[in-house]
This record gives C-alpha cells, structure tokens and sequence, in this order.
C-alpha cells in the first residue's frame, strides 16, 4: 500500500485538513480504533438527523478531529502547525484500517 498524501488545506479557524479516506467502518468502530493506538477521546457527537459525527481526540499533545461527511473520514489538526511526522503517523494508521475494511 502507498503512502498516504497529506493535504495542507487550512480553514478558516485556522485548522488543516490533512487526510481524507472514504468511511469503511463506523464512527463507533473508529472510535475504538483510536483508543486502541494511543490517543486520547474528548469528544463524540454523532448528530442522529444528518447520521454525520464529530469525533475530537489529542495525541502525543497535540488535538485532532474526524468528521464523515458525504460517506469519507476528515482528518483535521487543531494546529496547523503540527509536526508532519505526527501526521504521517496519523494517516499511515488510519489509511491502513481503510484498506483492511474495505477488502
């Protein structure tokens, strides 16, 4: 499997989206995949009308949060300035579970 390519998309509040893969797996299953590779859950809000959640989560100090709109995963850094190697990190794991789902 390749690498995954980090997106340097920045929103408005200042946020970077860096990945995006396509939903393999529901929130709760990614929830627990988070968990499971050291990162710490804060927040998440599934909203039961749009079927879309909101899922915010720190690792190795730093905050992130995934969002599934129109049936992807977004991945966004709080910070935009980020390490790249924690990012890489963050989309290798989670790039792989991708594939492993949805083979």
């Amino acid at each position: 499997m390749d690498k995954p390519v980090l997106k340097n998309d920045i929103m408005a509040d200042g946020s970077r989206l860096f990945l995006q893969l396509p939903q393999t797996c529901p929130p709760s299953r990614l929830l627990w995949r988070i968990i499971r590779f050291g990162g710490l859950p804060t927040a998440f809000r599934p909203d039961l009308v749009t079927d879309e959640t909101w899922m915010d989560f720190r690792y190795k100090g730093w905050k992130f949060s995934i969002h599934n709109p129109y049936g992807e995963y977004w991945f966004f850094a709080e910070n935009s300035e980020c390490p790249e190697n924690i990012l890489h990190c963050l989309a290798e794991y989670f790039a792989r579970l991708s594939g492993q789902d949805s083979g």
